[in-house]
């Protein structure tokens, strides 16, 4: 294959999806990088030509011109796309759609329409493997939060394009507040969407649900960025659970056998051990991190499980095991 192909074929990679564009220069700093280094003119020429063929237009109101891929063009992938891809493709629409800002998604979509083209197709038995899989949450599966579409899309669009928003937000419990929140990123934790931002020039992060902001503005000032800030890193750390202590602790815990062997699959830690005690439970011993959300799937054992240690959260287990006891043994209220 010629050069002149090969540099054709990265700059069609190149041109992004209508409202985007790239230009002349642009196109030709990117290409130099690829290891194509060319004119102005000789890339003009180059999209004068392509044109002619691929559904690229122009977009010559104002300078620098600026090139993109028709809106209404059929999704092209160089190479063709194979149906491992598609099947990627059509997981990742029926996951992650509600992750991804409006405006990506409505530029994935010829991508999205290409995918099951492909995939019926190939009729392979892979368009309906959506259909045979699911990601099941342990608890009673719950109804996502209403969320004002408009307000979502200036959230995703501030922290895709790094600007601050002026936001009003309702706390659970609490008057509402407003905040000039710089977007650090973002989470979704069971049926709810969290932005993780920092509030005006404090370095303190905090987590906001998307369901209640009651007002969303997109400023043009840039968001100020958090030095060494990693979202992965503070979620590890604990961002989104409450702590009782900075420090992890080394829970001992005897578990029913039916209900404990799951942790000899799936361990709490790396460090974790499990034997057999002489009553015939299974006592599990490891270091996590003492927070409310621990405490909660402690108590979701009810009496299949016994803390045994650290000392404070088995005083607060027998607590709440006494609290329980005795709003079982009052006369049950009427309903209603």
């Amino acid at each position: 294959m010629s050069r002149t192909a090969i540099r054709m074929i990265e700059m069609l990679r190149l041109i992004p999806r209508e409202p985007r564009r790239i230009s002349v220069g642009a196109l030709g700093e990117r290409l130099a990088t690829l290891g194509h280094p060319t004119s102005a003119r000789t890339i003009q020429r180059d999209l004068n030509t392509l044109s002619a063929h691929f559904p690229l237009v122009c977009d010559d109101r104002d300078h620098p011109y600026g090139w993109s891929w028709s809106r209404h063009a059929q999704a092209r992938s160089l190479p063709g796309m194979d149906t491992p891809t598609a099947l990627t493709f059509c997981m990742a629409e029926t996951y992650l759609r509600d992750m991804l800002p409006a405006s990506v998604v409505e530029l994935m979509q010829p991508h999205f329409r290409q995918a099951r083209e492909t995939l019926e197709a190939a009729g392979n038995g892979l368009l309906a493997w959506e259909d045979k899989v699911r990601i099941l949450p342990r608890h009673p599966p719950l109804l996502p939060p209403e969320v004002d579409p408009e307000r979502m899309a200036r959230v995703y669009e501030g922290l895709l394009r790094g600007r601050r928003l002026e936001v009003r937000y309702r706390p659970r419990s609490g008057e509402e507040r407003a905040y000039y929140l710089s977007p650090q990123g973002l989470a979704l934790r069971d049926a709810v969407i969290y932005l993780v931002a920092s509030h005006r020039d404090y370095d303190d992060v905090v987590m906001f649900a998307l369901h209640r902001f009651t007002a969303v503005t997109l400023t043009d000032e840039p968001a100020r960025h958090l030095a060494g800030f990693d979202l992965d890193a503070w979620i590890a750390r604990g961002g989104f659970d409450a702590h009782e202590n900075d420090a992890p602790v080394g829970l001992v815990a005897r578990f029913d056998a039916d209900v404990g062997r799951h942790l000899l699959e799936t361990p709490l830690s790396e460090r974790q051990t499990v034997r057999e005690a002489g009553d015939g439970r299974l006592e599990v011993t490891a270091p996590v991190k003492d927070t409310h959300q621990l405490r909660w799937w402690l108590r979701a054992f009810g009496p299949q499980v016994e803390v045994l240690e650290p000392a404070h959260l088995r005083r607060e287990m027998a607590e709440a095991a006494e609290r329980e006891a005795r709003l079982y043994r009052r006369p049950r209220p009427e309903a209603g």
